[in-house]
């Protein structure tokens, strides 16, 4: 009977696409965003977006799904900068971005002459 409630508890449930039991199930949601995030920019890249429509499309389909859980789940910094890394290395297999174009600009706004992801 214990071993039954002690299953329970462990399962935990999920509330507003965020895993909780006791406690927020931090390993867990960090590895379902950063598996869903990179389904959703490999689905981006493949459709063949031009290069403005396509960043746009992953900052509000897949950097959005990041951004939603920040506050909840504690990403490391190296964690992050991991993310970021394999993305512009799917951005490159995909033909979307140069694989020696400048990193930085693909961080800075448009409006100073960047792209914007």
């Amino acid at each position: 009977m214990l071993k039954l409630f002690q299953d329970v508890k462990d399962a935990g449930y999920k509330y507003l696409e965020v895993l909780e039991a006791n406690q927020i199930k931090q390993e867990e949601m960090k590895d379902n965003t950063r598996t869903e995030y990179f389904r959703q920019v490999k689905r981006v890249l493949r459709s063949k977006l031009n290069g403005g429509n396509m960043i746009s499309a992953i900052n509000i389909w897949a950097v959005s799904l990041v951004r939603y859980t920040a506050g909840i789940v504690n990403q490391r910094k190296d964690e992050l900068e991991a993310m970021d890394r394999w993305t512009r290395k799917l951005m490159t297999t995909y033909n979307s971005l140069y694989p020696r174009d400048d990193v930085d600009r693909l961080h800075v706004p448009t409006k100073e002459g960047g792209r914007g992801l």
